[in-house]
This record gives structure tokens, C-alpha cells and sequence, in this order.
């Protein structure tokens, strides 16, 4: 597989959009296509990142047994509302399991 580079460390995956992109200033690089040496070349290269990109946070998602049960039980029935297209009740539904949600994280 064929990837281009620019001088700066920037990637496309078309010759028209090295051309495009970074005229005269672009270099073609072979990429492995076995899906283990792929990523590792990915990574390495850091193809797709940007310069100013920072760590991110992990985002864990909570605990299911800190959900409330009301609170799951109002969202979910405001996700089938919404599904029937009764959008005004799905939102009241939905707020109604987002407050009771609140009320036990601030407990």
C-alpha cells in the first residue's frame, strides 16, 4: 500500500491529494498491508495525528450498579417514546431520568 508524506509529517492517501495538498513537497512511502505491521507503522509514523494533539483523558464509563435504576428505567422509556417519533414526552421522560441520575451522584 501506498501513502504520501509531506515534509511537515503530513499524510493523504492519494498522489492527486499530495499533489493537492503539498505541491513539490511530498514523498511516497511504502506501508505495509498486514493488519500487525500496519498499525505498528501507523503508530510509529503517527499517521492521522495532528501537532498540537494532547493526551486525552480515558474516559471510564460508570459503574452500572451506581445507575440509578428509576433514572435507567425513565431514559429507556423516553428512548422508545422517541423511536414512536412522540418527541415532546421523550424529553420529559428524559429529564425526569437525568434528575433522579443527579440526585444520586450527589448524594
Amino acid at each position: 500500500m501506498i501513502l504520501y508524506r509531506s515534509s511537515k509529517g503530513q499524510w493523504v492517501g492519494t498522489q492527486r491529494d499530495a499533489q493537492r495538498y503539498f505541491p513539490k513537497d511530498w514523498e511516497q512511502v511504502d506501508v505495509p498491508v498486514s493488519k500487525e505491521y500496519l498499525i505498528e507503522f501507523l503508530n510509529v509514523h503517527k499517521v492521522g495525528a495532528t501537532q498540537t494533539e494532547q493526551q486525552q483523558p480515558v474516559v471510564v464509563a460508570p459503574d452500572p450498579e451506581q445507575i440509578d435504576p428509576e433514572a435507567y428505567g425513565w431514559v429507556s422509556w423516553a428512548y422508545e417514546t422517541l423511536k414512536r417519533g412522540d418527541k415532546q414526552e421523550a424529553l420529559k421522560m428524559l429529564e425526569r431520568g437525568l434528575s433522579k441520575q443527579k440526585e444520586l451522584q450527589n448524594v
